[in-house]
């Protein structure tokens, strides 16, 4: 049972160790998905715009 215990403390660490965000790490992941929401809505848009064009 103590090797059962040892586990989930040790998944419990890697758990907190992903969880741990920086404000940094933070803002640059919300940049990134930004930008990529940013790039589908124009993708998605883009045949509107090409025929206004013309």
């Amino acid at each position: 049972m103590a090797n059962d215990k040892r586990f989930t403390f040790k998944f419990l660490g890697i758990l907190m160790e992903a969880i741990n965000f920086t404000p940094k790490e933070l803002r640059k992941t919300m940049w990134t998905a930004a930008l990529i929401l940013l790039l589908l809505i124009f993708a998605w848009r883009l045949p509107e715009i090409i025929s206004a064009i013309k």
